[in-house]
């Protein structure tokens, strides 16, 4: 008799569950069945880029319990789309927490171990909360060359410069930021990191993934975009309250 499996933690219920291609009569078609933990495999490794080691204490399960799940996944989507099958997702001996929890983007050789981007949250959230460090009036621009009439830095983790504007006094001083231009992984975190240390209420940037933007917003710091502008043009776009105000991440974590 087989032992028992036990059972694998996903985080995540699907809102489609059955994918068919065009054409295929369904009476003609055969069926391939995808279980939820092999969807689950593939969301952490393929999705959200976690190291095999974290997908797999994520779900509960060991490394080579969770190199099978991912491998049966590609091996039945592969199936279905060179064959033209239907994939039907169901079943697994799964249980479902409702929790979402993000990779660690912070690896040992990254410069600052492992921490992920719910920590660091959790920092910031921590120093908005029990200090008054926080200037209502200084506004981080990340910016190419660390001028106001350079262009603003679009890629906000990578951004070589930032430059806190004070609106209140018109003063001005720029943050050195280019040892996140080449990081591996990390930049946006540790980059938001240091508009919070500098205490300002806004920042401007071109695009922001979900972990700067995660940071960010945990310690209530609002995020605007500005695209193909100065620096000066994207600050004077926000005292006139021009500049879109972004919502969410508007790039994947590694833009």
């Amino acid at each position: 008799m087989p032992r028992p499996t036990c059972k694998r933690r996903i985080s995540f219920q699907p809102k489609a569950v059955y994918f068919k291609p065009a054409g295929i009569p369904m009476n003609e078609m055969q069926e391939i069945v995808i279980h939820r933990d092999e969807v689950e495999a593939m969301r952490l490794k393929n999705l959200l880029g976690f190291p095999q080691e974290e997908a797999a204490t994520q779900m509960g399960v060991s490394q080579p319990t969770f190199h099978r799940l991912i491998n049966a996944a590609h091996q039945k989507i592969t199936d279905a789309i060179i064959n033209g099958k239907a994939l039907r997702i169901e079943g697994g001996n799964v249980s479902v927490h409702a929790e979402t929890t993000r990779p660690c983007r912070w690896r040992k050789g990254w410069g600052q171990g492992c921490a992920s981007a719910d920590a660091a949250a959790d920092a910031a959230r921590s120093v908005t909360e029990n200090t008054e460090k926080r200037d209502s009036t200084k506004i981080a621009v990340t910016s190419a060359d660390g001028t106001l009439d350079g262009m603003v830095d679009e890629r906000f983790g990578r951004a070589k410069k930032l430059i806190l504007f004070d609106a209140g006094t018109d003063g001005q001083e720029t943050i050195d930021n280019t040892r996140n231009v080449g990081a591996a992984r990390g930049a946006g975190i540790q980059t938001a990191q240091n508009a919070i240390n500098a205490g300002v209420k806004a920042v401007i940037s071109g695009h922001l993934g979900p972990n700067a933007f995660h940071v960010l917003t945990a310690a209530g710091i609002e995020v605007f975009t500005a695209t193909n502008m100065t620096v000066r043009e994207a600050l004077d776009s926000y005292k006139k309250g021009e500049l879109p105000r972004l919502t969410g991440a508007d790039v994947d974590g590694h833009w």
